[in-house]
C-alpha cells in the first residue's frame, strides 16, 4: 500500500534536511585538489572548494523531512542494499556543469557504479511507495569538488580542463551507503551521517 506523502502524515516540526549518498575518500584526488586550491592563477576565479571530509556522491536528495521518519529510512536503505557487495571503481577525469563557458560546478567523474544500481533502483521504488518525495532526475555519478561563483581567469580553467579531462585519479572504495543530514552553517554545509549501511565486503578498500 502506498502511504501518503510524509509531509502530510507527520508533524512538520523538527524537520531535517536529508539526503542519501556514498562517502568518497581519495588520497590522490585530495592532494590534487589541494594543489588547485593553492594555484594563484586558478584562484583569480571565485572557486569554493568542497572540504574532502564532505566528499560524497548523492543518490537521492530528500530535502526537509520529519525527524520521526528517520527509522523508516534506515530500514529502507538496509533492505535495498542487503544483496550489494562492496567494490572498487576509479575517479576518472575532471569536468564542469553545465558547460565550460558557464561553469557552476567542478567535478570528478566515476568510471562505474553499475554494481550498485540494483540497490539504487530498489531504494527509489521503496521511497516512492512510502511517500517520500525526491528529485527523480537520472543518476549522473560525479564527485563535486568545487562550486564556481564566477570566472575571472579563463585561461587557468581551460588549462585545468585540458590537463585533467582524462586524468586517472586512482581507485576508490564503494563500501557504504549513508543517510546524511545537511546542516547549513555560516561557513558552509556540514554533512552529518545519521545512518551507515556498510556493504558486504567485496574487493579490498582502495588506498
Amino acid at each position: 500500500m502506498i502511504r501518503p506523502n510524509v509531509l502530510n502524515r507527520t508533524n512538520t516540526k523538527m524537520m531535517k534536511r536529508l539526503f542519501i549518498g556514498i562517502s568518497v575518500e581519495s588520497e590522490i584526488a585530495t592532494r590534487i585538489v589541494k594543489i588547485w586550491g593553492n594555484d594563484p592563477e586558478l584562484n583569480q576565479n571565485r572557486l569554493k572548494l568542497v572540504n574532502p571530509e564532505n566528499w560524497h556522491i548523492t543518490l537521492y536528495f530528500l530535502g526537509n523531512t520529519p525527524g520521526p521518519e528517520i527509522p523508516l529510512l534506515q530500514r529502507l536503505i538496509e533492505e535495498s542494499f542487503i544483496p550489494i557487495r562492496a567494490f572498487n571503481t576509479k575517479l576518472n577525469g575532471a569536468g564542469v556543469f553545465p558547460h565550460l563557458r558557464n561553469p557552476k560546478v567542478l567535478w570528478l567523474g566515476l568510471e562505474n557504479l553499475q554494481p550498485l544500481m540494483t540497490g539504487y533502483i530498489y531504494l527509489g521504488d521503496l521511497l516512492r511507495q512510502n511517500g517520500f518525495a525526491f528529485d527523480d532526475k537520472p543518476l549522473k555519478p560525479h564527485l563535486t569538488v568545487a562550486r564556481i561563483k564566477s570566472i575571472e581567469h579563463w585561461t587557468s580553467m581551460d588549462s585545468l580542463m585540458t590537463e585533467y579531462q582524462q586524468f586517472d585519479f586512482g581507485s576508490i572504495a564503494i563500501d557504504r551507503v549513508v543517510l546524511y543530514e545537511s546542516i547549513l552553517t555560516s561557513s558552509g554545509p556540514v554533512y552529518q551521517p545519521l545512518f551507515v549501511k556498510v556493504l558486504d565486503p567485496g574487493q579490498k578498500k582502495a588506498t
